[in-house]
């Protein structure tokens, strides 16, 4: 099975957000437990029992935001074409 270039791209973005998905919960752990951190006081039993899901929430973050600031096959944020002849349909 063969993927298409454009369908490789986007397994490789995916890829590499899962994997940062990955080390932000599994650092997070570390970095946050037992601190007296607010936030990790309420989520953080949430977090140790169901690291799946937390990592699957972060990488659809991830993935959301990596396709907002850089889009597929094109320059982020770029502008609509200037009409040259200036006629603009209504």
């Amino acid at each position: 099975m063969k993927l298409e270039p454009n369908k490789g791209e986007l397994m490789t973005r995916l890829a590499v957000c899962v994997v940062i998905a990955i080390a932000v919960v599994y650092a997070a752990e570390k970095l946050c437990a037992g601190k007296g951190y607010p936030l990790w006081e309420k989520y953080g039993p949430w977090l140790m029992d169901n690291k799946v899901q937390a990592i699957a929430v972060a990488a659809a973050v991830l993935y959301g935001a990596s396709l907002a600031f850089f889009p597929e096959g094109g320059q982020p944020f770029a502008p609509p074409p200037e009409e040259e002849d200036g006629f603009s349909p209504c």
